[in-house]
């Protein structure tokens, strides 16, 4: 299954800035520094959002989740970043019942989901 509305997929400048590349935020700095250590920084934001964004647009859903307010569609894809080898990444991209464009929820590298996944069973 294709991510619905996926021609629509946007990334708020802020996700970027403030959570997957803050080292500071209580959430996010764990993503911060995967991300970091890849390359990924606040000069090259562009970058990142196109990267995240391609995943987003070629890429199979593989989970959804319904929440309170809509649903969340899972998305694996790789990317290239501007240090290193390719990269998995999962993505998770949010629509509210009403329906729209899918806006970023968060990110992270897909290996680390994966090992969760894996330990769990």
């Amino acid at each position: 299954m294709d991510l619905p509305n996926r021609h629509l997929a946007y990334v708020p400048r802020e996700m970027i800035t403030h959570y997957l590349l803050d080292m500071n935020h209580p959430e996010g700095w764990g993503k911060a520094q995967e991300f970091r250590n890849r390359g990924y920084n606040e000069s090259n934001v562009a970058t990142m959002v196109s990267d995240l964004i391609s995943v987003a647009q070629n890429e199979p859903v593989s989970g959804m989740k319904e929440t309170a307010f809509g649903f969340n569609y899972e998305v694996y894809g790789v990317i290239r970043p501007p240090i290193g080898d390719p990269m998995l990444i999962l993505t998770v991209w949010f629509i509210p019942y009403e329906g729209g464009a899918p806006r970023l929820a968060t990110a992270h590298s897909g290996n680390r989901r994966r090992r969760r996944d894996r330990r769990a069973q």
